[in-house]
């Protein structure tokens, strides 16, 4: 084990000790959580007139609490926290300094219970029991299938809470965690009791050959395409509109932040997400000619554009190769994309959905979006992988960021010379102008990405979602019942062409 790894673990097993103590004071521990810089901490009950009414969080269970202290994505975040709450607390082991193979909990659904007015099984205080026995490591069985039924808890979710607060001893089964060793030829994964829980943890261990934080660290580390963090595919196949709406209406709303929901579908399961330009070497190889040709080739086109998304929007539109990705916030539109491709009727689709905080949703004329965008034309052999540590004042006066400032500047002159090097490493997802029929009839937006050290890669898609497998052999009935509900591609496609497709598929 490296000196300077796994230093989390010490810390988290005072924290653990010291929230034993706090059962009765639960407010305390809100309160803590809230004195170190973290949010989040709405709930809402039914009020005097039966409606329902906000107030502030006053109770919670441990688990939740160490979910707190991991809602956010970046490591340097929650190091930081954790250092300042082994401060606070006064703890007697060394502060912190990582928190390698800790995995992160969904920051939109934090908490192990559903809000107060849905609250009606002890839930809370059954977090309690369950979190006090598991310290002991004596569980019992029965209290541990009631606290899996809470609304919002789930196997994944349960296992990475019981792994805060003993990692050597419980083993952290999230999604990335089972793909990772899925990988390694270990399976099942599948339980319903502690017994069984335990014993998949421990054939594990003893596979392996090591602890618990170890193997989530390489599975964090891992860099198959497969693994997505709290990414989930659901199990049962979506064989017609009726199914998808039924899915989609038992989905948790117990969001702890204000959310969109989006959508996206695909005609083969097994495409990745990722922006068209990036699906062919020679596309990416060529991004900055083709953005440039385009736009030279149909000046006329493109008069209205005023920022280079906007341009990179409308080449969309044209079926140009573009580092953006197509979402919906009509699952029915996305359900349409996975089931209309003809050359893919052989092949299961898939639906994607997307939960992201409305904080977290840029628009068609920020800063940041045009700092991403303008990425699309620097040059194949632009890279950021040597400088991208550096000071930022040193960052933006190399030669390469010099020319990208001066790309942002064509289309915002006041533009604060000043990039961000993390910036062009993310995904963003965008809602555009809606100055589009297309867009309008689609209900469309935008994931725009950024690259992976140089543009030979694109950036690695950290939004969470799950997914719905679409039956194919039930794709040519989902298309009827679709158009029957007025979404076929006339409707999406109000441009002539596609309208004179659709009357000539109908009627011929």
């Amino acid at each position: 084990m490296a000196s300077n790894q796994f230093t989390w673990i010490e810390t988290y097993r005072e924290i653990t000790t010291w929230l034993l103590s706090h059962k009765n004071n639960q407010k305390f521990l809100i309160s803590t959580l809230k004195s170190i810089g973290i949010d989040g901490f709405r709930d809402f009950r039914e009020g005097s007139t039966k409606s329902i009414e906000e107030f502030e969080l006053d109770e919670i269970d441990p688990f939740s609490f160490f979910c707190y202290l991991n809602k956010y994505k970046l490591d340097s975040k929650r190091v930081e926290l954790l250092q300042t709450l082994h401060k606070k607390l006064d703890l007697k082991c060394i502060s912190p300094t990582d928190v390698s193979g800790l995995p992160t909990s969904n920051p939109l659904k934090v908490r192990l219970f559903p809000f107060k007015y849905l609250r009606t099984n002890n839930e809370i205080d059954n977090l309690w029991k369950l979190f006090e026995q598991a310290v002991k490591q004596n569980i019992d069985n029965l209290l541990f299938q009631t606290v899996l039924k809470i609304k919002g808890v789930g196997k994944g979710k349960l296992s990475i809470s019981l792994f805060y607060v003993n990692p050597e001893k419980y083993l952290s089964l999230d999604s990335r965690s089972i793909s990772y060793l899925q990988n390694l030829k270990i399976k099942p994964f599948d339980y319903n009791t502690i017994g069984e829980y335990l014993a998949i943890c421990n054939r594990v261990i003893i596979t392996c050959n090591q602890m618990p934080y170890q193997i989530s660290l390489d599975a964090w580390n891992s860099k198959s395409d497969k693994i997505h963090s709290f990414n989930e595919e659901m199990t049962s196949k979506i064989g017609s509109v009726r199914t998808l709406i039924d899915i989609l209406d038992k989905q948790d709303n117990d969001f702890e932040e204000n959310v969109s929901v989006f959508y996206r579908g695909h005609s083969n399961g097994s495409f990745k997400l990722e922006p068209s330009i990036y699906r062919n070497h020679d596309l990416i190889k060529n991004e900055d000619k083709l953005f440039k040709e385009m736009i030279a080739r149909s000046p006329n086109d493109f008069k209205e554009c005023n920022t280079t998304f906007e341009k990179l929007v409308k080449m969309q539109h044209y079926s140009l190769p573009t580092r953006l990705l197509d979402i919906t916030s009509n699952p029915l539109v996305a359900l349409f994309f996975a089931c209309s491709d003809e050359k893919q009727q052989s092949e299961d689709g898939r639906l994607f959905r997307f939960e992201i905080k409305d904080d977290d949703i840029k628009y068609y004329d920020g800063d940041t979006i045009s700092v991403v965008a303008n990425i699309s034309r620097r040059p194949h052999k632009f890279t950021i992988k040597e400088i991208k540590s550096l000071r930022n004042s040193t960052f933006n006066n190399k030669e390469e960021i010099q020319y990208l400032l001066h790309e942002i500047r064509s289309e915002k002159p006041h533009f604060s010379p000043v990039i961000d090097s993390k910036h062009l490493e993310m995904v963003f997802c965008v809602r555009p102008k809606l100055d589009n029929p297309r867009i309008i009839r689609q209900e469309g937006a935008f994931f725009i990405f950024g690259i992976d050290d140089d543009k030979s890669k694109c950036a690695k898609f950290e939004f969470q979602y799950k997914s719905f497998i679409i039956n194919k052999s039930e794709k040519a009935k989902i298309l009827k019942q679709l158009d029957i509900l007025g979404i076929n591609e006339s409707t999406l496609f109000p441009e002539i062409e596609h309208v004179a497709k659709h009357l000539k598929d109908k009627y011929f």
